[in-house]
Formats: C-alpha cells, structure tokens, sequence
C-alpha cells in the first residue's frame, strides 16, 4: 500500500516562497521568471557563438587539406562543419520568440539565408570530393605543378575531366541556389556590427560562387581546348599596344602553338614580316582607305589584318591572310591574341628571365625588348631580320615557366589573368561552335557588343609607325542633351549625343615617339544622324558595320600637345521611344590593348531621374540630370531609370 502524502507537509516550493517577501511575491516571481529566461537565452546565445566561432577555425584547415589533396580529412572538415551549422540552427530554434522582435527578426533570417548556402556549397563540396577520390592522380600521385605529370597522368587526368560535365552542372545548380540566400542574407540584415560581418562574409563567399560560376563551363570543355582527344592548333597575335591598333596592337611577332593532352608539343613565334615581305610578289589584298591614304600601303598584309575591332573577324581573317600569304600551317583551331601587358603580369609571378645577358623583368620588358628591336639589334650586328628572335628567345623562356606554374603561383595568376580578360588585353577565337558560345558568353572573344540602349565604343589607329601610345593620355567625355522639349509631342523629342576624346601628347620626339597619328572611330547606335564635328584634320566616313552606324576620320597630334575630337549626333527615334518609355541604358565598350581612360559622363534627360545604377558614380541635378566621372578600365554600363 503506497504511503499516503500529508497534505500539511511543507514542500521545498513552500519553503522557498515563504522566504521570499511577503508582500511582494510577484514583483520577486518576475524577477526570478525574468533572470531564468536571461540565464535560457544568454547560453543559448553563448552557445550559438561558440558553434560559429568553432566553424571559423575549420576553415584554414579545410583550405590546408585541400591543397594537399587529403581528400578524407577535407570530407571529415565538412561533416563538422555541417554538424556546427546544424546546432547552429537549433540554437536560433531555441531563441524563439525572441527572434520574432522587429529589428532581430531581419538578422535572424540573414542568419538563417547565409547557413542555408553554407549547407548547400558543403554539398557541393562533397560531391566534389568524391569524385576526386576516384581518380587516382588527384588521390595518389604527388605533383606541385601540372608539367610535372607524365604525358598518361595528363592524358587521364583531361579525360576524367571530360567526362565530368554532369557533374559540374550539378555542383553549378546548386551554386545558382546558394548564390540566392547569400543575396538574402545581404538583403536582410541592417544592424550595423551585424550587417558589417554579415556582408564580409557573404561577400566573400559571394565573390567565391561567382568565380565558380564563370569557370564552371570551362571545366568540361578545357580537355578539348588543351588538346584531348585531338591535337589542338592555335594562331597567337602578339599585339603590341604602345602602337595602338583596332584589336589591341600592331602584330609585329605572331605565333603557332600546338597542344595535346595539356602538353605543348610545339610553339614558334616569328617576326611578321618573314611571313610578310615574300608575300608582296602575289599578294592582291586591296588594304582599308585609311591604311592606302595615311601609311601609304597598297597591299594588305597580314600586319595589319586587325583592323576592324570586332576581334572574331578579325580572328577569321588573321587565319585566312596567314593561309594566303603561304605560311606552313593549313589548319587553326582557334587565334589566341594578347599585348605584352599579360606578359608583365606573368613576369610579376614567376620573376624575371634573361636572354644574352639581358634581365626582363614586368617593369622593363616593353622598353627593353622595343629598344632591341628598333636600335639595340644594329649595335649588336645582328640582322634586321633577325631582330625579333629576341622575342622568340623571350617567348619560350616564359612558356616553360608558365607551364611549370605551382599551384600557389597559379593562385596568384589567375586573377590577373582574368583582370587582362576583362580589361581585353588578352582574346580568344574558338572555331568550334560550343567552346566559342562560351568565350562568347564571357565577353571573352572582343566582339563588338549588341546593346538594349545606348551604345558607344571609340577605337584609335595608331598610324605613326612608331610606339607612341604611351606617351598618350586619354580622356574621353559622353553627353546626352534633349532638344524639341518645347513640343507637346513626346515624338518630336530628340536625344542628341556628343562624344569627345582629348589627346594629351606627353611626351617629345625620339626614338620611340613621333607625333600621333590616329585614324578615330567612333560607333553608335544604328540609325544615329550626324550633326557635326570638330577637331578632325579630314571629312568624316559614315558607314554601318556590325549592327552599328561608325564615324570615322584623322587627326594628328604634335608631341607636349592636346587635341580633342569631337562627335555630335541624334540617337535614332526608335531607340529615344524605347528610352521614354522604359528608362536610359547606356553601355561604353573600351578598346582592346588601351589603359584606363579617364571618362565623363553627363546625361539630361526628358524625365525625372528617380534611380541610377551605379549610384556611387554619379550625381543628380535639377532632378533630370546626372554627371559622373568614371574611367574606362573595362566595359562600363549606366542605367537610369524614372518610376
């Protein structure tokens, strides 16, 4: 029989409230309710901390394991990252419903945005290091760089590569899905301290997704590009830009590369008159006017096959001239063209190289090599056809530097070899249709750009022979003003552009500079009618190419002198409707081979300007107006925008 309880027994409960004041039981059952939930969500708190700080010190471990290929620590360090965020998540379940309060509620759903793409980039992390355990040179065969492997470890490695293209789009999907929350996250969070670590975080991560991103097509198609299954051969241009021409350069050396299973099993670079001079006996190639009038050619040949800037024509025709002019190769697989400004940024990694007692290095290499080829070559009697092997000598010390790159010299690379993608120091022309889409895609291959709105893309030629360019300074000012504002007719409004380049000659004549002789186009909008012109030294060409209507004339400017050019015309109806009725879009595409200009920008349009992206650029005046200064590093693009 179970012993029965006295109800007039005093309990521990009893004894505990009879301590406590009598007259205030509930002031003091407050504070106890209120200290305990203090005590509850202030571990909790502590608790959450702890896990994110602990997540934080995984990830100079995973990047160690990664980089020496220890692929089952790499998935041990994902499992606990995984753990951490999964308590991490019911710490924040158990903070409710304090997460419910305007102001932490925001921070909380950015927390729980960022964790969600945590999870799903621990995903793809997985998978891929998964498939890399199956494949036994990323697993078991110790390399630091990719010359390292032998010709069946590269063959294999391109061949596993090629067959992985499901998964990579598997990995890419869940990117594009993890790019989403982290925009969340940015979005959501607002207090100060939170916002700021929240944002580095995310941005971060932001910037690591969308380098994905852009890679990720590549992945599958780079065993093709580098010569698997089949030799690949490719036509370089080298571009020199202190003698600026419409796609970068004047080619003064160009070259043959031939690749197979990531090997080079040949590559020859050669001056382009060898190739030229011979040429002259049946060459029938009727040269563009402005090379006829100004440079005094009645041949087109091969060194000047790059002007027109649209760089896959360009591409096209380099391989047709070089087949003309009956150079030894029949077949490209593609052109390949960069200016010496990528060969700098290769010399800044990998340092230095010496050829005849000569040291090259990212500071010198253009003067030093320019200096040879023009006097250097005489004082050292060797012959004028021979005054570019240097560049030869030069080129093939640096192939085998850059294909020896160790995995830290590759990560210090790479981006400034996507710096010189953006900036068009360097270009691609594939002529397989799927690996040319995707270049395409990129704004990869120089082509002259469709535009939804305004368009603009200024191209110089330098021709004064000699490397003048950097003596130039450029700047180049972009206005938009209305007129017919006095019509009650939205269509008798017209937008009327003026587009101004001023030419600052720095430097006197010697060797290496001359006055500047440029022949200048300009391209527009097709359809735009022309007003008029100042500064040209000739009438003006008016013609239509690629979708575009070009101005084009000369101007010459003396050395320690400023000349501007300026072209003014009226935006095409159709496109001043399209700008009425859906906002103002403006895209500036820059010229290959050319530094940052400076660029201004001063747009009045026919409504009131409520948006401007990018804000940080421009301001605002009297509501319907913007002005700016930029530069033109790379491709630069305005859009405004009225509710």
């Amino acid at each position: 029989m179970s012993e029965l309880k006295n109800p007039f027994q005093s309990t521990w409960k009893d004894a505990f409230i009879k301590a406590l004041p009598q007259k205030d039981h509930i002031m003091w059952s407050t504070i106890i309710v209120a200290a305990l939930i203090i005590i509850f969500y202030g571990y909790q708190a502590i608790d959450a901390y702890r896990n994110a700080r602990q997540i934080s010190k995984l990830v100079q471990p995973l990047q160690e394991s990664l980089v020496n290929r220890d692929w089952d620590q790499s998935k041990e360090i994902l499992n606990s990252v995984n753990t951490n965020i999964k308590e991490l998540e019911s710490t924040i379940n158990r903070l409710y419903p304090i997460t419910l309060i305007p102001g932490i509620s925001g921070e909380v759903k950015a927390s729980r945005s960022l964790l969600a793409a945590a999870k799903v980039s621990i995903a793809s992390g997985a998978l891929v290091i998964d498939w890399a355990k199956t494949i036994p040179i990323l697993s078991e065969t110790e390399f630091g760089a990719f010359d390292e492997l032998t010709v069946q470890d590269k063959s294999t490695l391109l061949a596993s590569l090629a067959d992985s293209s499901e998964l990579w789009e598997r990995v890419n999907n869940q990117t594009i899905l993890s790019l989403s929350f982290l925009k969340d996250a940015q979005a959501q969070t607002k207090i100060p301290i939170i916002n700021s670590q929240v944002n580095n975080l995310t941005s971060k991560l932001y910037q690591a997704q969308s380098l994905f991103s852009q890679i990720q097509p590549w992945i599958a198609v780079a065993p093709q590009v580098l010569g698997h299954p089949r030799e690949k051969t490719y036509l370089l241009l080298l571009q020199n830009n202190t003698e600026l021409r419409p796609t970068g350069g004047f080619i003064g050396t160009y070259g043959v590369l031939k690749v197979r299973n990531g090997e080079i099993s040949s590559f020859i670079t050669d001056n382009v008159y060898n190739l030229d001079e011979p040429a002259k006996a049946f060459n029938t190639k009727v040269p563009p006017l402005p090379l006829q009038k100004y440079i005094k050619q009645s041949q087109w040949f091969f060194r000047d096959v790059n002007w027109d800037p649209d760089f896959p024509t360009t591409a096209q025709n380099a391989i047709q001239f070089y087949k003309d002019e009956r150079g030894p190769v029949r077949n490209f697989d593609g052109v390949i063209a960069f200016t010496p400004e990528l060969i700098e940024d290769l010399l800044q990694v990998v340092g230095p190289v010496y050829v005849d007692e000569k040291e090259f290095t990212a500071d010198n290499l253009i003067d030093t090599l320019a200096y040879h080829v023009e006097l250097g070559f005489k004082e050292e009697g060797v012959n004028i056809y021979n005054r570019k092997q240097i560049i030869d000598d030069v080129a093939q010390q640096l192939k085998e530097k850059l294909f020896s790159l160790s995995l830290d010299q590759m990560r210090d690379f790479a981006p400034l070899v996507f710096d010189a993608l953006s900036e068009r120091q360097i270009m691609f022309y594939f002529s397989d249709e799927k690996v040319g889409d995707i270049v395409a895609g990129f704004k990869w291959d120089g082509r002259i750009l469709g535009a939804k709105g305004d368009y603009l893309h200024i191209v110089d030629a330098n021709l004064g022979s000699l490397k003048s360019d950097p003596a130039i300074n450029r700047s180049i000012s972009y206005s938009i003003e209305t007129v017919g504002e006095e019509s009650e007719s939205l269509e008798d409004i017209q937008l009327q552009a003026t587009a101004s380049i001023t030419y600052e000659h720095t430097a006197d004549f010697d060797w290496k500079t001359t006055r500047y002789r440029t022949y200048t186009r300009i391209y527009v909008p097709q359809g735009s009618i022309f007003v008029s012109a100042e500064g040209n030294e000739e009438e003006l060409a008016i013609t239509d190419e690629h979708n575009k209507t070009v101005f084009g004339t000369f101007i010459s400017i003396e050395p320690l002198d400023t000349e501007t050019l300026s072209f003014t015309y009226i935006l095409p109806q159709e496109l001043t409707q399209q700008i009425l009725e859906e906002g103002y879009r403006l895209y500036i595409q820059k010229q290959a081979g050319t530094r940052a200009h400076d660029l201004v920008i001063d747009i009045e349009l026919p409504f009131k300007i409520d948006s401007i992206i990018p804000s940080d650029i421009f301001d605002k005046k009297g509501g319907n107006q913007i002005t700016g200064t930029w530069d033109l590093g790379e491709d630069r693009e305005v859009l405004i925008q009225s509710k």
